[in-house]
């Protein structure tokens, strides 16, 4: 994980934002909520970034919506 100099916003790769949201998000999650869901994403060289805090607002959101497959509840 990276954090932005000005702003203090956090992004990591999709397998980084994967661990830090928990076992029931996939790398494969995170690369379709940037192309469905409008996560935003920051390509540096190769490597691209995504921010964590968006990130986790769009897996609450898909997990609270009682849509597709039971999610595991998160603590909180």
């Amino acid at each position: 994980m990276i954090r932005h100099p000005e702003t203090g916003r956090r992004y990591g790769t999709a397998a980084e934002i994967a661990v830090a949201l928990g076992p029931d998000v996939t790398v494969a999650m995170v690369r379709n909520w940037s192309q469905r869901d409008g996560l935003h994403r920051h390509q540096v060289g190769q490597t691209v970034y995504y921010a964590l805090d968006q990130a986790a607002s769009i897996e609450r959101d898909k997990r609270l919506s009682g849509r597709g497959r039971r999610r595991v509840p998160v603590a909180g």
